[in-house]
Order: C-alpha cells, then structure tokens, then sequence
C-alpha cells in the first residue's frame, strides 16, 4: 500500500506536534514547541497523510559527526520520528523512513544518526547501535577523591544563571566535540536542552550551571540539579548531573570536585556518562562509583556505504574485502574493497567482484563502524560472517578506535 509522504505543511504543524505527544505519552511544553517551530526545517520535516489528516511524521536536521581518527562528515540527525496509535501497523514508518533516507543520499549525507525509543524498531532499516553509556550512582558522604585529583585545581568555580550558561556552554562544546568519535555538531539551543533544561519545566527551579575557568578562558561546564531521594523526605537530596563537558583534566577533575562539595546531598546520579568515566581511577575507592546501568546512546545508519568507509580513518594499514547486505537500501548492496596504506590514514573504497573476506549486513557494519563493537563479537551470530581466515581479526584492528565512542547529546 502507498501512503502520501511529503513535506509537513506550516499549516499542519499542530496536527504535528499531537502526533508527537500522542505517540510519546505526553506534549512538550509551550516554550520548546516554539523553539523548535523556530528551529525546524520544514522541508526536512515529512509527514504521513490520511487523506487531509497529519498521523506520521520524521524530521532531519543536518550536522556533522566526528569518526574514528578525528575525520567529519555531515549527517542527518533524525528526531520526531512517530505514527499516531490509529494506524500502526499499516507500513506508514516505513515509507517514512525510505523517503527520509531517499533524500539524505539526494542531499550528500551519508549517515544518519538517532535515539531509538525501543531497541527492535530500528534495526530493519539498517541502523545499528553505534556509541553507548552508562549510569553511575556516588554516596558522596564516603566518596574522596585520591592525590593528585584531591589537589586544588589551578582555576576556579564560577556559577552562572541559566541566561549565562546558555550563551557560554556552546564554545565549550563547539570545541570538545570533534575531540571524540560520535560526537555530532549542535546547532543552536535546542541541542542544550538537556543540559539548560526545559524553559517550561517544573524542575528548572532546581537547576543549576557552572563553568571551570582557567585564565580567563572556560574550559569546562556542568549542568546539574538538587533533587530529593524520596518523595516523603525533601531533606535527603541528590545531585543529578545533567551533562558535563570538559576541555581539559584539570577542568574535568576541578567540576568533580564541585559536585562532590555540593552541600546537604547525600549521593551524585550520573545518567548517560561515557562507559570509559574516568572519575573511577579519580577516586581512593573506585568501586564507590556504581555503574547502575549500560545501554546504548545513539544508533548510526550508513546511507551511503563507499562514502561513509571512505570518511573516517583507520588505525592499521591494510586490505579487506566487505560484502555489505541492505535490504532496506538496495543502492548499497554489494562488494566492497577497503585499502589503508598507513596508521590512521582513510581507506581507498572501491566495488570490487574480489572474494569476500567479511559479509555483514548494513546495521552490524553501523554498529563496528564508530569503534563501539570489535566485528569478531559478532562470531556466533549470523549477521557477520567471516569468508576468509583470520578476516574477523584483521577487521577487528582495522575498524579499532582508540577510545569508545560516545555521544554526549541526547535528541
């Protein structure tokens, strides 16, 4: 069955943001309804019709991604992806997301990136998990930080207003973020959303912003809330940091130091923290840093295979032949040759009728492709299948990172 995906109308805009809040179990708020209507590219913003009725809806907004050896490449970052309960099931998702996908490569990006709400929606259009995170939990009333972190940082601590913070976190990140594989650009202040918090919020009472300064220079931010443990007892309060993005150590070792001296709370929570923290070789007692959960963070879709191999760099010479399935995608679908000349180089991509050493379908090659997944941790599976001795092995150092990639905005 064919549906009418097009462009959303500025004239369906409220029909729009009901499908968002029906699909999601609650509307947003006025002020960021009219951030993001003041934000949003409409012709990005596609919309699935019943007749004259608005009950689908995927938006893209165009940023960069930082890749494996530092390399940037644009990317469509996905959000307001939702059908209304009505008419589930009827294949309206998907022909959202071809279309989507259809004018991505039309317009020169080839990958994706998104927040999967549930874990099975989207890995039939070829997205895989590509930068994970974890939640970690401090009883701050034990917790001590161990020389030489226990030392007092060369800068100092300054509190900001949520006006302040607003204008000062974004050169912060601007910098950081091509610093780390995963990380992707932020536009404007609805990528700070989660840190500054929701303009219409109830708990933006309880928010607070500070920066670690260094010679006049801001090398570091943290966004954090006081809240109570239990409803029953407003006295037994936590800290919740919200986001912390540091430039330097002594900046990030100088805003731990800070929410461990934060006053009347008992413990610091943590949510979608880097799984390499390196808070817990900061502390006289690492397992005071309770990992509480692990999960993934954003998802990545290879839209345009041979460019998207091309882009990033790899860490060890070499040449590996890759059978790419996509289903989905039917342009991506072939051999291709991958050849690195040096550490760290870009690889030569070619299609190639060569044997394959590797055949994968396009989501694990999203999953490996960042550094998250070593391909050989998908042995047992039928998703990568090794054709050639020693392949799984060569791959594993070939599509290596030497760090985790993670992503530090939540969309």
């Amino acid at each position: 069955m064919g549906f009418d995906v097009s462009p959303l109308k500025e004239e369906e805009l409220d029909a729009f943001f009901e499908i968002d809040g029906v699909a999601f179990g609650g509307r947003m708020s006025a002020p960021v309804r009219e951030l993001i209507e003041d934000h949003m590219t409409l012709e990005r913003a596609l919309a699935s019709r019943d007749g004259d009725e608005v009950v689908g809806s995927a938006v893209s907004e165009r940023s960069i991604i930082t890749l494996p050896g530092l390399s940037r490449l644009p990317v469509g970052v996905v959000v307001g992806v939702a059908v209304a309960p009505s008419h589930r099931r009827q294949g309206r998702l998907r022909a959202l997301m071809h279309r989507q996908l259809d004018e991505l490569r039309r317009d020169g990006e080839a990958l994706a990136t998104l927040f999967a709400s549930e874990g099975g929606i989207y890995g039939r259009y070829g997205y895989g998990m590509a930068t994970f995170g974890s939640r970690y939990e401090l009883d701050k009333r034990v917790a001590r930080l161990d020389e030489p972190g226990a030392a007092p940082m060369p800068g100092r601590i300054r509190l900001l207003d949520r006006e302040a913070a607003s204008e000062a976190f974004p050169a912060v990140y601007a910098e950081y973020a091509p610093t780390r594989a995963g990380e992707i650009d932020r536009k404007n202040v609805l990528d700070f959303l989660n840190a500054i918090g929701d303009p219409g919020a109830e708990d933006l009472t309880r928010r607070f912003y500070a920066v670690y300064e260094e010679g006049g220079r801001i090398d570091g931010y943290v966004a954090y809330e006081v809240a109570p443990m239990a409803p029953s007892d407003s006295w037994a309060r936590r800290v919740i940091c919200h986001e912390l993005c540091h430039l330097t150590t002594a900046a990030y070792i100088g805003l731990w130091q800070f929410l461990l001296g934060i006053d009347l709370t008992e413990e610091i929570r943590a949510p979608g923290r880097p799984l390499d923290e390196p808070l817990r070789w900061l502390l006289a007692n690492p397992r005071q840093l309770r990992t509480v959960f692990s999960g993934d963070r954003s998802w990545l879709r290879l839209v345009d295979v041979p460019a998207a191999l091309a882009g990033r760099r790899y860490p060890q010479p070499g040449t590996l032949v890759l059978e790419v399935e996509d289903e989905f995608c039917s342009w991506n679908t072939g051999r291709y040759r991958l050849h690195v000349t040096e550490e760290w180089a870009p690889a030569e991509v070619e299609r190639t009728d060569a044997p394959a050493d590797v055949e994968l379908d396009v989501s694990s090659l999203a999953t490996i492709y960042l550094g998250a997944v070593p391909p050989s941790e998908f042995r047992l599976s039928a998703l990568v299948r090794e054709k050639a001795e020693g392949a799984l092995t060569r791959a594993d150092r070939m599509f290596a990172n030497d760090r985790p990639p993670y992503c530090l905005t939540e969309f």
